[in-house]
């Protein structure tokens, strides 16, 4: 075990000081690309409540996920456009999560809540860079991979370890939107807005759509966490389900497409306060 002050702590130390020298340096231009990672965010969130209320509405909508979102946008040159800046987007918002999981730019700390809070920060960056590369197969017209995304989750169920590990993944997703809820109670997302650029209107405009639009979401993601714990119970992977058949399922329920219908302009409004968060957002590199 290497004691203190020892050269092996002397390069990690040394690690730590050029990573953040880095961070420092590139500081403007992470901001700026963080920003329009939360608009690229914002859009996929939105086209996902626009796509649920057109279904609950009967009109030709559907109830699907970012992925599927993202799908829906036609073939078209112009389609194709959007889609690139929408991976370049999202690819600018999986760097700052990382950034913020990594450097902690916003002081979260080395608490137990600070670690698991930038620990999610790491796994939110690793997800939207999954999208940023499934939105850039969209554009090359790459096939669809859901059957191997099933074998996949077929392989996480083998014994002894796999049911065991997808319904840890399920609490934790569960735990996710009971805190998002809490947050959207609370108004957490406050602390990180610049609110001395808003007008006391706005402040309140703003925050209502923080609180509605989050609570949306967490009621979504809850949904899907509770799939899984389901998947892991029944150890079957045919019951995994995500975002897009998590709104499929509250539509089935009485009452529905009224519950869809909510939820759906839950998630649009969250889209637009993602929009909000891109122009408000207190973005500190370093």
């Amino acid at each position: 075990m290497a004691r203190r002050g020892s050269p092996v702590d002397d390069v990690g130390r040394d690690a730590g000081d050029h990573a953040e020298e880095a961070v420092r340096r590139a500081g403007p231009w992470v901001g700026r690309i963080a920003r329009v990672g939360y608009v690229a965010k914002g859009v996929v969130y939105a086209t996902i409540g626009v796509l649920a209320m057109r279904e609950a509405l009967g009109a030709g909508g559907a109830t699907t996920g970012p992925i599927g979102a993202m799908r829906s946008m036609g073939p078209n040159p112009l389609d194709s456009v959007l889609l690139l800046v929408l991976a370049a987007g999202l690819v600018g918002y999986a760097m700052w999560k990382l950034v913020q999981g990594i450097t902690d730019p916003d002081d979260k700390g080395s608490s137990v809540h600070g670690i698991l809070r930038r620990v999610g920060y790491v796994g939110s960056g690793v997800i939207h860079g999954g999208l940023a590369f499934t939105a850039a197969q969209s554009i090359f017209g790459a096939e669809d991979t859901s059957e191997d995304a099933m074998a996949l989750a077929a392989m996480a169920y083998q014994p002894p370890l796999g049911r065991i590990l997808v319904g840890l993944v399920g609490l934790i997703v569960i735990g996710v939107g009971l805190y998002q809820l809490y947050a959207a109670y609370g108004a957490k997302f406050r602390d990180e807005l610049r609110l001395n650029r808003m007008g006391d209107a706005k402040d309140r405009w703003v925050t209502l759509a923080g609180c509605v639009g989050t609570a949306a979401r967490a009621l979504a993601i809850s949904v899907a966490g509770a799939f899984l714990v389901l998947a892991a119970y029944e150890s079957d992977p045919s019951e995994v389900r995500g975002l897009g058949e998590a709104l499929e399922t509250i539509q089935r329920q009485p009452l529905g497409s009224y519950m869809l219908g909510i939820v759906a302009a839950g998630l649009f409004v969250y889209g637009v306060f993602m929009l909000l968060v891109a122009r408000y957002r207190s973005i500190e590199p370093a």
